[in-house]
């Protein structure tokens, strides 16, 4: 009788704190109040302190849940950063490289071609990937580039509206023309023949696409 008078006084203290927890909404402020600690119905043969045991248990899990929710979390604070490694790009020396930045390279690919196209690869310079969607990246390449140019040619940097895939549109529409198989493409044999008669790239590809050495 004794364990069911307490099994009885258990359920009354349960019904009690629910009710008065619809009345007052700043019970729900707790954080830990907003943890559902129910876990079914009490059984008729839980006992007071086997109940106490499970709300515990239940407690312990949903703490130890959140701990590691927050162990796994990335966050990365960023101070100086957020400038100085775009800066690399443009001044690769700032981490130890010897070599030119982006817009060097820029006028080295130019340069690297007959004379007759560079006037109008200046005025047409496009920047595509996810590097040229950092702010000021268009403006900062145009500036310094109109610093290495020739004074008499004009200098033009065009951003596209979605730098990331514009490439890849650019080269899926480049691949749907006529004729673009086949002289545009070669084919595994063909290649390692070539290759076996002593043939090099640029001497394959200037075949292919009909390109007279200088």
């Amino acid at each position: 009788d004794s364990k069911r008078q307490k099994k009885e006084k258990g359920r009354k203290k349960t019904k009690k704190r629910n009710k008065k927890r619809k009345h007052d909404p700043k019970q729900s402020d707790d954080g830990d109040d907003e943890v559902d600690m129910s876990g079914g119905e009490d059984s008729d043969e839980e006992s007071e302190e086997q109940r106490l045991k499970r709300l515990k248990a239940m407690r312990d899990e949903e703490r130890k849940r959140r701990e590691r929710e927050e162990r796994e979390r990335q966050a990365l604070a960023m101070s100086v950063e957020r400038f100085a490694v775009p800066e690399v790009l443009f001044r690769p020396s700032d981490i130890g490289m010897n070599c030119g930045g982006i817009v060097e390279a820029i006028v080295e690919s130019i340069n690297a071609c007959d004379a007759i196209y560079r006037a109008a690869m200046y005025n047409n310079v496009l920047l595509v990937g996810g590097n040229a969607t950092i702010p000021g990246f268009k403006e900062r390449v145009e500036s310094e580039l109109r610093k290495l140019a020739p004074t008499n040619y004009p200098v033009r940097v065009y951003l596209p509206d979605d730098p990331v895939s514009f490439a890849w549109e650019g080269a899926v529409q480049f691949s749907q023309q006529d004729g673009f198989q086949k002289q545009f493409s070669i084919d595994r044999a063909s290649w390692e023949g070539m290759k076996k008669a002593g043939k090099d790239q640029s001497a394959i590809w200037g075949e292919r696409l009909n390109i007279t050495g200088k």
